[in-house]
């Protein structure tokens, strides 16, 4: 499965900002946003839980079960785009 969306900046709360419940096992997020973005696991929105990704960067993180479990601060205005990619390791016949 292969999604995409667009998702407001200066969107996070303690609610993820990467919703929709689309199980996934990687997502990639891209940062078109003029300043850095803060990327969160698992709901810890604090500095020391931060990966920071700056202006125009991508990064890939792997081992979700779904895409709700990262979330993502923007600190200037702009957008953020992911993509989710779900792999089965179960054969089709």
């Amino acid at each position: 499965m292969l999604t995409g969306a667009e998702v407001p900046a200066f969107t996070v709360s303690t609610t993820p900002v990467l919703t929709g419940g689309q199980p996934c096992s990687e997502v990639t997020i891209i940062n078109k946003t003029s300043g850095n973005l803060a990327i969160y696991d698992m709901g810890y929105e604090d500095d020391s839980n931060m990966l920071a990704l700056g202006a125009g960067e991508s990064i890939t993180l792997r081992g979700l079960t779904n895409v709700a479990q990262v979330s993502a601060k923007a600190v200037s205005a702009g957008s953020v785009y992911y993509r989710t990619q779900f792999y089965s390791f179960n054969p089709s016949r």
